[in-house]
């Protein structure tokens, strides 16, 4: 680099520690990146980081006159670990941190003030127009922090420490559209992160109009919502993305409510093309709006099914979605947007926040009813976390409803890191409810349950075969599986052992404070970091229990399903036959997914191909064959390219297969099937 010019350095950190925690492209910086070289590009040498290790060679190399470090619940720690030996080393580097976990009341800005002290400057609300000045004033002051400190006019948008209190700045005007942003992408920035792991992200819109006090996003000051039209720029960002995106299969998109605004749907039909020419993206991860859903649906269309139509509503009893500000899409709605994703072939899901204001056992077990019922294929259940900058986080919502909190290790969020010389161990803790008035610690635990249950028998499309006969019987396929949920520890063995060890790690895995997260992980740091399951609790069950008690929760369900049968007047023998070849055919397609080496060729009298297309919604007696036929079931070659995609960004322990299962479609993991005669004749997912 030439010394002639400023070296800037602008890090969004992802631990690494137990594979790569935040594996997307960083977007918000290189947004920063790419606004700054419009106005500066003959003054400054600028540099993007994700690795923690990356930047340390870089560190080593050249101290930088100023360095931005991205600010979120999962590289907080890891980011100011890197700050205190950057200060130590090099004390004349200027330090500016940025993002949404800084805090929304006085309180919480003193509080992280104290924590952080070796934190030059923070830019609060969005960056580009506040980091540019910000950049300026320290060019003009000869990147003298207390000169910059002292000056008349605070810089907009930025936050400071002098003679013992906190200096805010005005707040500058937010941003009309995003047009005028640059993009990261084409001004080539970011293309050290093709690398075939992160995940390229975009954003066409910015904000979110509505006001939900658990999220960072529902204050004031992100209701306005700024929006990005220059639909040749969009389609330029996407060709040179796919071209470059190597063997990754996914785009993000940040965008709070796609779908909601009438540009989306010319967004939708570019994003199309781009698939049509590169075959990619497989799968689009956006969450859609809920304001609009027939055009939400008409743009899944558009996309072929490989958007994921979003139904969330945190929790379905009024008085909880009253408590957070929060309105719901009605059932009604619901049940359209159900009908019409699968005409289009697109999966829905749903979410829902355990330990929300007035949350229960109760309410929790009823919201995850009305959203199975509906027919949702996945529902995301998520603990409540206290994140900073939101209404939900005050002294007040916290005393107004009981809300009692601990800290976890934010999964797979720590390491031990080399930091210009030292070994450097870092830890990202998250505050979560687990218990309010209405709810207590043993009813939070009992919840934590029955979402693991829903995670592994609903969520996992291993037993959508079950799921299609329920229908066909006209029963209640929550209260199907709610039965095996209520009798999980009468099950001898390995199940009971599954909910046992779950049980335990949610109540271990709790400390009172971040400092007692951090000295517990610099006590246990090698055994975190060789222990191979991972502690994000649902997952790990979920990976397990799918990976080796798979056929044994057959045994269990199939069963009771042949009990189900039974009662409802389906005595025949023709039934059992079916619930055992039923059962055969599902394990072929699903044990061991991810082993693309295994396939199976078997002896069936039904007529699998047609009852799949009913999606196994069908009378059994019309679909046999006295004849049998001849079923190959294997991984096609898109899944094989996929499932190794997926191996290559998460690996294969129990905590990886955890992660591909919460990332991957289940249709695009289990085995498919052909129809085998002299030739194969045909192919069905």
């Amino acid at each position: 680099m030439s010394n002639s010019k400023t070296t800037i350095y602008l890090a969004d950190l992802t631990h690494t520690g137990s594979g790569i925690a935040s594996n997307v492209m960083p977007l918000g910086i290189g947004l920063l990146a790419a606004h700054l070289l419009k106005y500066a590009s003959d003054e400054i040498n600028i540099e993007l980081f994700k690795y923690p290790d990356d930047l340390d060679r870089a560190l080593s190399r050249q101290s930088p006159q100023v360095i931005g470090f991205a600010n979120y619940s999962w590289n907080l720690n890891l980011s100011y670990k890197f700050t205190t030996r950057i200060k130590e080393v090099a004390p004349n580097s200027v330090v500016v941190f940025g993002g949404p976990n800084y805090g929304l009341t006085e309180s919480e800005v003193e509080t992280f003030w104290r924590r952080y002290p070796e934190i030059d400057f923070y830019i609060v609300g969005e960056g580009e127009i506040a980091f540019l000045q910000l950049y300026q004033k320290l060019e003009q002051s000869d990147y003298n922090v207390s000169a910059v400190k002292n000056s008349i006019s605070p810089p907009q948008n930025c936050h400071y420490v002098k003679d013992n209190r906190i200096v805010k700045g005005n707040m500058l005007e937010r941003i009309e559209t995003l047009d005028g942003v640059g993009s990261p992408y084409l001004s080539g920035i970011m293309d050290k992160f093709f690398d075939n792991i992160l995940i390229p992200i975009i954003h066409t819109t910015r904000g979110c109009p509505f006001t939900c006090a658990y999220c960072s996003e529902g204050s004031r000051y992100y209701s306005k919502v700024a929006r990005r039209k220059d639909i040749i720029n969009l389609n330029e960002e996407l060709d040179f993305i796919a071209q470059r995106k190597w063997k990754t299969e996914n785009l993000v998109m940040t965008d709070a409510n796609f779908g909601m605004y009438k540009e989306d749907r010319e967004k939708a039909e570019i994003i199309a093309k781009i698939q049509d020419k590169f075959n990619w993206p497989k799968h689009i991860l956006v969450s859609t709006g809920k304001n609009n859903k027939e055009r939400v649906i008409e743009i899944s269309d558009i996309l072929k099914g490989s958007l994921s139509i979003t139904a969330s509503i945190q929790s379905s009893d009024h008085a909880v979605l009253q408590n957070i500000n929060r309105t719901n899409i009605s059932l009604e709605a619901m049940d359209t947007i159900v009908k019409n994703s699968s005409s289009v072939d697109a999966t829905t899901y749903c979410e829902i926040i355990l330990g929300l204001p007035g949350d229960s056992v109760v309410t929790h077990t009823d919201s995850l009813r009305e959203v199975i019922t509906s027919g949702i294929n996945i529902i995301r259940m998520y603990q409540l976390i206290l994140l900073p900058q939101t209404e939900l986080n005050t002294p007040e919502f916290r005393s107004r409803y009981g809300i009692q909190t601990k800290f976890r290790i934010n999964p797979r969020s720590f390491g031990n890191y080399d930091v210009l010389g030292e070994k450097l161990i870092s830890v990202e803790a998250e505050e979560i409810c687990v218990a309010s008035n209405v709810l207590t610690f043993e009813d939070y635990l009992q919840c934590r349950e029955l979402d693991l249950t829903i995670e592994i028998i609903h969520n996992s499309g291993a037993f959508e075969e079950l799921y299609g006969l329920s229908r066909w019987l006209k029963v209640s396929w929550f209260d199907f599986v709610f039965d095996f949920h209520d009798n999980r520890r009468s099950y001898v063995g390995s199940v009971t052992e599954l909910y046992d060890i779950f049980n335990a790690d949610n109540r271990k895995g709790l400390w009172d404070s971040i400092d007692e997260v951090e000295k517990n992980m610099s006590s246990h740091i090698d055994e975190y970091l060789n222990d191979k399951q991972g502690t994000n609790e649902i997952s790990k069950s979920k990976a397990w229990a799918l990976s080796y008690l798979l056929s044994k929760i057959h045994d269990i369900l199939y069963e009771k399903m042949e009990l189900l049968l039974a009662a409802n007047g389906y005595t025949e023998d023709i039934f059992k036959t079916y619930l055992k070849e039923l059962k055969e055919f599902s394990l072929l397609r699903k044990k061991e997914f991810t082993n693309t080496a295994s396939s199976y060729n078997v002896g069936l009298h039904f007529d699998f191909k047609a009852i799949h297309d009913h999606n196994f919604v069908a009378d059994p007696r019309e679909y046999f064959r006295v004849n049998s036929i001849e079923y190959y079931l294997f991984h096609s070659d898109d899944q094989l390219r996929i499932i190794n995609t997926y191996i290559r960004q998460y690996g294969k322990t129990i905590d990886g297969i955890g992660r591909i299962l919460m990332r991957a479609p289940a249709k695009s993991l289990f085995r498919k099937y052909s129809l085998m005669k002299k030739e194969l004749i045909t192919c069905r997912q």
